[in-house]
């Protein structure tokens, strides 16, 4: 298996984020911040309502892709009582650090990376006109996409506190409630967009990670049960053969400890790094680099995102079609599976952090002439919404 340690936070260009590695100096001016944070959050709380929608039809793609958006047991930010920011105050210096530890030393980013902590118990969530917005932009892509011929669908890859929510710190418990990737899926009903949260939830067992611990990225074993319900999806909203497989796996080994807070002083409770042993081995994959040298390496390679843009071909895909990818570091532990389903793949970097570096999805097609693109977002940036009126 060979795998690199996963690129951690990109460097975000929203006025809301956090840049990595700041002076301390600004570190103490975070918590100034938070008390604005606060007053914006609660304005933006007002103006949505909690996220519901009808469930899809038994059998169907949808039901495959998707467990319909309930109402959870809690929604403490729209109370409007106020409580919940009075409790988020009370933490303020700790959510001004940038990370949060929970009870069992879970490490999580604090508001320091695209709101993270305020997202995972929905503090931070959108209006109705930036869900919206998000809907229709990725409703234009997905019919640019099809009046091309081109298959398309999207893989929202959830963040730590979504799949291991009671990991979070003790006093975030009570605070939890609906969250901006709930108020997406609600929203998102005819767009093909894979919600890995619920796969993710059933598969969670004392023995294996399938999210780092100390990293706020998936592990690689976390990245293959992602995969098995994804081809699920993906080969229902594709009925035709042949489709996505799942390679049969033996079991799990640990590998190490990537410590995505090591730099900040931040103790690893352990090595936790699970990958998936595979019964039999991948097609080799050559891989070119974004420096145009090309190698072959084993199946079961991760593409970790520092090296993108890359190119992979196998010498049987799955579905003998080409595709292009456009991802981010949580798309790593993907890779070994669309390198195996595409060739050639064309895998490059967007930039879901401010919309002027989003990825042109016209221009990338035209460039690579691709059978099917796949966007992969990691849940986090789907606080960076588009300008109105943005499409294809």
């Amino acid at each position: 298996m060979t795998a690199d340690a996963p690129t951690g936070g990109q460097r975000p260009r929203r006025l809301r984020t956090r840049v990595p590695y700041v002076t301390l100096a600004l570190l103490g001016l975070a918590s100034v911040a938070a008390l604005v944070l606060g007053g914006v959050t609660t304005a933006r709380q007002n103006e949505h309502a909690v996220p519901t929608a009808t469930p899809p039809a038994a059998g169907s793609a949808a039901a495959l892709c998707r467990q319909p958006v309930q109402k959870p047991a809690q929604e403490p930010w729209l109370a409007g009582d106020g409580s919940a920011e009075q409790v988020w105050q009370q933490h303020a210096d700790e959510v001004a650090q940038p990370y949060i530890i929970g009870p069992n030393g879970w490490i999580f980013w604090s508001d320091y990376i695209e709101q993270y902590a305020s997202q995972a118990v929905g503090r931070d969530t959108l209006s109705e006109s930036e869900i919206a917005r998000w809907v229709d932009y990725y409703g234009s892509i997905r019919d640019g996409l099809a009046a091309q011929g081109v298959e398309f669908y999207i893989v929202v890859t959830p963040s730590t506190s979504s799949i291991y929510p009671e990991e979070l710190p003790s006093w975030m418990q009570p605070l939890r409630g609906s969250t901006i990737l709930d108020q997406f899926m609600a929203a998102s009903a005819d767009l093909p967009v894979v919600d890995l949260r619920q796969p993710l939830i059933d598969a969670k067992t004392p023995d294996v990670n399938l999210f780092s611990w100390s990293n706020s990225h998936w592990t690689d074993y976390g990245g293959y049960v992602g995969w098995s319900a994804l081809a699920a999806c993906v080969n229902a909203m594709f009925p035709d053969a042949p489709g996505l497989r799942v390679p049969a796996v033996s079991g799990h080994e640990v590998i190490g400890d990537f410590n995505e807070w090591a730099s900040f002083g931040v103790t690893s409770p352990g090595a936790d790094w699970a990958v998936p042993i595979f019964s039999d081995p991948l097609q080799e994959v050559t891989v070119t680099d974004k420096d145009g040298a090309t190698s072959t390496v084993p199946g079961s390679s991760v593409m970790d995102a520092s090296k993108l843009p890359l190119s992979t071909t196998v010498p049987d895909s799955w579905t003998g079609k080409s595709a292009l990818i456009v991802r981010d570091s949580m798309g790593g532990a993907l890779s070994p599976y669309w390198d195996q389903a595409y060739s050639p793949t064309w895998q490059v970097s967007h930039a879901y952090t401010g919309f002027a570096d989003f990825p042109k999805y016209r221009e990338l097609v035209a460039q690579y002439k691709p059978n099917v693109v796949v966007l992969q977002l990691a849940e986090r940036h789907l606080i960076n919404t588009p300008p109105p009126g943005a499409s294809y």
